[in-house]
């Protein structure tokens, strides 16, 4: 994926989409459409669970789901996406691709698969790199930071040199006076050229920690689930 930043500088937002937004009962005519290509894809799937039992061969669980099963399912992500993380590569001063510079900020064309900002692992990342190339007011790595990107996604990102910058950066985010674009490449075939698409999304328990489409049925499969043993941010 690409990610790409603008402002004046860093100017008005597109949009902005809440990652606990209401479910599928709240939706209008227009959302409520175009999600049935997802429930058609679902009721598509359910003769090949059949014929996948059938053959004695182990089909997509569908049935009821237990706080143990999501929070297993969440440690084996985390773990192979921390061991993902610890292959992060280090950048030197000449592998960073400096697009704007001044006294107060710095934007560099981010490349993928590197991480934006080091975890408690210590893997090598792009603020790291910048802090060390370019230096900051305020000595480490992490105070620069005001947004960042996945370690996949490649594109520009803002970095703070100074305090002043740091909370005038942190504003200018915060309410959303920037606009974003994404470039990506999807499976399927698009219809039209150009269009919206507005629904509201959730924690994916079953391919944790990602996000996935929220509709009243994954909803209330999580209602009777305990917090404490799920965690706080699968729902």
């Amino acid at each position: 994926m690409r990610f790409g930043l603008a402002a004046t500088f860093l100017a008005s937002s597109l949009v902005g989409v809440s990652a606990f937004a209401p479910t599928q009962s709240s939706w209008g005519p227009a959302q409520a459409a175009l999600f049935s290509t997802v429930e058609e894809t679902a009721v598509e799937a359910a003769p090949v669970v059949e014929e996948a039992e059938a053959n004695g061969v182990a089909a997509p669980s569908t049935g009821a789901l237990s706080s143990a099963d999501i929070k297993a399912k969440l440690e084996a992500q985390l773990a192979k996406l921390r061991e993902k993380d610890s292959k992060s590569p280090k950048l030197s001063k000449e592998d960073i691709n400096v697009v704007f510079e001044d006294e107060h900020i710095i934007v560099v064309d981010k490349p993928a698969g590197v991480l934006c900002v080091s975890g408690k692992d210590g893997a090598a990342s792009l603020a790291e790199a910048v802090c060390e190339s370019f230096g900051c007011e305020m000595g480490r790595p992490d105070m620069m930071v005001v947004h960042r990107l996945g370690m996949d996604t490649s594109g520009l990102v803002v970095f703070a040199k100074s305090m002043d910058a740091v909370r005038g950066m942190n504003a200018v985010f915060r309410t959303r006076k920037i606009e974003r674009k994404y470039e990506a490449l999807v499976c399927g075939s698009v219809e039209k050229d150009e269009g919206m698409i507005n629904l509201p999304l959730m924690r994916d328990y079953e391919f944790p920690p990602f996000m996935r489409v929220s509709t009243d049925e994954h909803q209330r499969a999580l209602a009777d689930l305990d917090p404490s043993e799920v965690g706080k941010k699968t729902p």
